[in-house]
């Protein structure tokens, strides 16, 4: 009997205890069950942050942002019919059905879509399933951005090597090349989270299950370019369909300019980039630090220096130019066929004879020229702060190893041809050098930034040397840049003409100013537009003046 009765009480006591967690789970904690239900279906999807702004150095405007609508979905929730309804109503989809179908995350199936297409999702995409429909930024440009395009350079949907190596997700944007790649980390901010509650079949059940976490907009980036000067230079360019220039600070290391044309569209080159990528002009290029050039007479400022450190080479140095230099049985024509008589050193770098600088070249030797070269230990890259600078191509042990050299070689160095290759911003870093005795910042491209300094430690007598033969290239009747003398103005320039065996000669003019107080040099290039003294020079002293009218 007492068997029964403790079996009665045991049964008695299990029920009240499933009775009293039915009440429990039921009617008690009800609430909170259902929530934690619910979160077990709680989905996450990133929301990208505002791109921070970029402004030139006044303040203007270049690159700021906009929401624009996109479609989230569950790849494992859509069915095939899901996927046809889409490519209907979207077009091509940019993701991989196959590859996505088994995705258990939210996936952005399209972005930046209008604002008409995307009432048409609203109204026939309700029944299916997880889909969500919500704004995303994304970059846009005002219109002056186009003239500094390959500086701020542009953004696009980050690759698989770009996804592993920044921890990024699919479908995020990163900065592909300029400012926009070079300080992405800055102006890319910090991504929020949004969270939607679902069911096992892929049913929203709540849009809010708990609060998002709000995305914090990019950094500003206030770049250190004059835009407004760029677009001057724009119409400077106008009836040249190629080339570069490149100015900058030598006392704060600012670039100042920063152009180079063909130019892209930064606002349409997602849309075009296929025109872009084809077109033989080469918009994608960017010619102020990619853009590698023979520098032609220019490069007679380096050899300028060569002479005065090796010894062969002094201010009072004449040699007689009758219009053509032999080396061997080779004939070097000067660019002025009827010769220039009989020049001394500062005569030579404003009348730029080739002769002369044939000569100097002679006396130093092809291995003298190398050896001097390597202990001056120029930068093969500028070392401005943006990726993608190309290496330069000058006569040193290092650049020239494998190449084969003769006695001859020099000749053409001597005079900035032959394998030398550069490009407009170094040239303009070596004027900034020779301009600032021995002492130029590398380049900057973002204000506030404080930069690094370069040297090339040879005594300041061969500087000034250097400086006055430039100074007379404009200011003397003779100089090949004489014709834009200004009493008002002064400036110190070269001018070159660089072979090209592609085409007509390629323009170039480097010059620095005040004279009196070097602060700006500017390196102008002209692609196929001949003489430095007809194309180059005109539009750099027109440059030059702005920059200075500016100051006062």
């Amino acid at each position: 009997m007492n068997k029964i009765r403790l079996l009665r009480a045991s049964l008695w006591l299990v029920l009240t205890i499933i009775l009293i967690r039915l009440v429990q789970f039921q009617v008690i904690e009800h609430r909170y069950l259902l929530q934690k239900a619910t979160y077990n279906f709680l989905k996450e999807y990133k929301i990208h942050a505002p791109r921070g702004k970029i402004y030139d150095r006044n303040g203007i405007l270049l690159a700021s942002w906009k929401p624009a609508f996109r479609i989230m979905a569950i790849p494992k929730f859509l069915k095939d019919e899901d996927y046809k309804t889409l490519q209907e109503l979207l077009g091509n989809l940019p993701i991989d059905p196959d590859t996505l179908k088994n995705k258990g995350n939210y996936v952005e199936i399209k972005g930046n879509l209008p604002y008409e297409e995307t009432i048409k999702l609203l109204e026939k995409s309700i029944n299916i399933k997880s889909i969500v429909i919500d704004a995303d930024p994304v970059r846009v440009h005002t219109p002056y951005s186009k003239y500094a395009a390959h500086l701020i350079g542009y953004v696009s949907e980050a690759s698989k090597e770009e996804i592993k190596r920044f921890n990024l997700d699919p479908g995020d944007f990163i900065g592909k090349a300029g400012v926009e790649r070079s300080f992405d980390s800055l102006l890319r901010g910090e991504d929020g989270a949004r969270f939607i509650a679902l069911d096992s079949r892929g049913n929203v059940v709540s849009l809010n299950p708990r609060p998002p976490e709000e995305p914090v907009e990019g950094e500003e980036i206030f770049l250190t370019i004059d835009i407004k000067l760029q677009a001057l230079l724009d119409s400077l360019f106008e009836k040249y369909p190629r080339g570069a220039a490149f100015g900058m600070n030598i006392k704060t290391g600012e670039v100042i300019i920063f152009y180079s044309k063909p130019y892209f569209n930064p606002e349409s080159l997602i849309t075009r980039w296929t025109d872009y990528v084809s077109d033989k002009e080469k918009p994608l290029l960017n010619r102020v630090l990619q853009g590698l050039y023979p520098p032609g007479s220019t490069f007679k400022l380096i050899t300028t220096l060569v002479g005065l450190y090796t010894g062969t080479l002094k201010e009072n140095t004449v040699y007689y130019c009758p219009g053509g230099f032999t080396f061997g049985n080779r004939t070097w024509l000067c660019w002025r066929t009827e010769g220039h008589g009989s020049l001394n050193l500062i005569e030579a770098i404003a009348q730029s004879c080739n002769v002369y600088f044939n000569n100097v070249g002679a006396r130093i030797g092809t291995q003298k020229f190398i050896e001097t070269l390597d202990s001056f230990n120029l930068p093969e890259k500028t070392g401005i702060d943006l990726i993608g600078e190309y290496t330069v191509l000058i006569p040193t042990s290092k650049l020239l190893k494998n190449r084969l050299l003769l006695p001859s070689s020099v000749i053409n160095w001597s005079i900035g041809q032959g394998e030398i290759q550069v490009t407009p911003a170094w040239m303009a870093l070596v004027t900034g050098l020779i301009a600032g005795n021995g002492k130029c910042p590398e380049p900057i491209v973002r204000k506030g930034d404080k930069p690094k300094y370069l040297y090339l430690n040879l005594p300041p007598k061969y500087f000034e040397i250097v400086k006055e033969g430039m100074r007379m290239v404009v200011e003397s009747p003779q100089g090949t840049a004489g014709y834009l003398y200004d009493p008002s103005f002064k400036i110190a320039g070269k001018t070159g003409t660089a072979q090209n065996p592609h085409g007509k000669e390629h323009s170039w003019f480097t010059c620095f100013f005040p004279y009196d107080d070097p602060t700006y040099v500017l390196t102008v290039v002209v692609e196929n537009a001949g003489h430095g003294s007809e194309a180059a020079a005109p539009i750099a002293i027109n440059i030059a003046k702005r920059i200075m009218n500016e100051e006062k």
